[in-house]
C-alpha cells in the first residue's frame, strides 16, 4: 500500500499536505494478549488507511501461540517468525531490513498505538531534515509520566535510575534529575539525548548512514546506542509530546526478570566499553560499580518476590 497524501490541520495554525511513509516494526516475545491489543489500536487508528504502509512483526520464537494468531487474526499483517529468541535489536534489524518507507517505527508489543495516528510526528520529522530519531509521550497504564527522553549515561547513572534506591527515596535529588530529565518541559518538543526504544521513530537515511541497531546488545541499551551514535553523526534526538502512547511496562521483560537484569546490566557495559574507552583502572572500577548495581537490584527483586 502506496503511503497516501493526507492534510494536516492542526500543526501551528496552518494547513499542510505531507506524503505519509510510515513503517512499523514490533518485536514480539510471548505477549500475545498484549500484541493483539497493540495491533488492534494501530487498525482502529484514524489514519491507517492512509499513512501506515506495512506493519511487520517479528516473533521471537514466542511459546504463546502469538504466529497463530497473528495469521488467523492479522492477515495484512507482514510476520516474520524466527525459530529462536534473537534478542531485540537483532529482531529490529529484521524489521527494519524488509521496511521500504522513509520512516520506520520501532514499536514494542505492550503499547497502545494513539487513535489519532502520527500524523503530526512525520511532519515535525518533515519540516526538521536534521532530526533523526524522534521519541513521544509515553504514560503507563496508569496515566503516569514515564520519562522516556533521558541524558545520556553517565558514571553517576548507576546510583540515579529510575530503578535506583536513590531515586525512589528521594525523587527530587539533583543527579536523578539530571538524569531523567524531570524538569523537562513534557508539553513541548525539545531536543535531549536519547529517547526509549519502545516507541522510536528513525529516519531512514540515518539508519543507511549510521548503521542499524547493535546487534551485541540482546537487550535494553540497544536505543542509548542507537542515538548516541547518531548524535555523533550530526542528527538530532529529539523528544515530541505532541502524540501520546501507553505502555503496560515490561509485559515481555517481566517473563524473566532476574536474567534480564543481567541482561540489562551486561549491555550497560558494554556501551561503556564501545563508547569510552580509558583505563583499565577506570573499567574496572565501572564494572565494579555495574556488579554493585546488579546485586542491589536483585535483592530487591526477591525481597520483592518473598513479600
Amino acid at each position: 500500500m502506496d503511503g497516501l497524501e493526507i492534510e494536516i490541520v492542526e500543526h501551528f495554525g496552518k494547513v499542510m499536505k505531507v506524503r505519509k511513509k510510515l513503517s512499523i516494526v514490533i518485536v514480539n516475545y510471548n505477549v500475545k494478549e498484549y500484541l493483539k491489543r497493540c495491533l488492534e489500536s494501530i487498525l482502529r487508528s484514524e489514519p491507517y488507511q492512509g499513512n501506515i504502509s506495512e506493519v511487520f512483526v517479528v516473533d521471537n520464537h514466542s511459546q504463546d501461540s502469538s504466529v497463530e494468531m497473528i495469521k488467523s487474526e492479522f492477515p495484512q499483517v507482514y510476520l516474520i517468525s524466527n525459530q529462536k529468541n534473537f534478542g531485540f535489536a537483532k529482531a529490529c534489524n529484521q524489521g527494519i531490513r524488509e521496511a521500504k518507507e522513509d520512516y520506520i517505527l520501532l514499536l514494542n508489543p505492550d503499547t497502545i498505538f494513539p487513535e489519532k495516528g502520527f500524523e503530526k510526528a512525520i511532519v515535525f520529522m518533515e519540516e526538521n531534515s536534521d532530526v533523526g530519531i524522534l521519541g513521544c509521550k509515553i504514560k503507563d497504564q496508569k496515566g503516569r509520566l514515564l520519562y522516556s527522553a533521558r541524558s545520556f549515561p553517565s558514571l553517576s547513572t548507576s546510583i540515579s535510575s529510575s530503578h535506583s534506591v536513590l531515586n525512589r527515596i528521594f525523587p527530587g535529588n539533583p543527579l536523578s534529575k539530571r538524569y531523567l530529565l524531570k524538569d523537562l518541559d513534557h508539553s513541548r518538543p525539545a531536543e535531549v539525548d536519547w529517547v526509549s526504544g519502545s516507541c522510536l521513530l528513525a529516519r531512514k537515511q540515518m539508519l543507511e548512514q549510521i548503521g542499524l541497531l547493535d546487534e551485541r546488545y540482546f537487550m535494553y541499551v540497544e536505543d542509548v546506542d542507537l542515538c548516541y551514535r547518531a548524535k555523533g553523526k550530526g542528527w538530532k534526538v529529539f523528544y515530541f509530546p505532541g502524540i501520546l502512547f501507553v505502555h503496560f511496562l515490561g509485559r515481555s521483560t517481566s517473563q524473566n526478570k532476574l536474567n534480564m537484569q543481567l541482561e540489562h546490566h551486561r549491555s550497560m557495559y558494554l556501551f561503556y566499553r564501545k563508547h569510552f574507552s580509558a583505563s583499565f583502572f577506570l573499567r574496572f572500577l565501572v564494572l565494579l560499580g555495574i556488579c554493585l548495581r546488579l546485586v542491589f537490584v536483585s535483592l530487591g527483586f526477591f525481597i520483592y518476590k518473598w513479600r
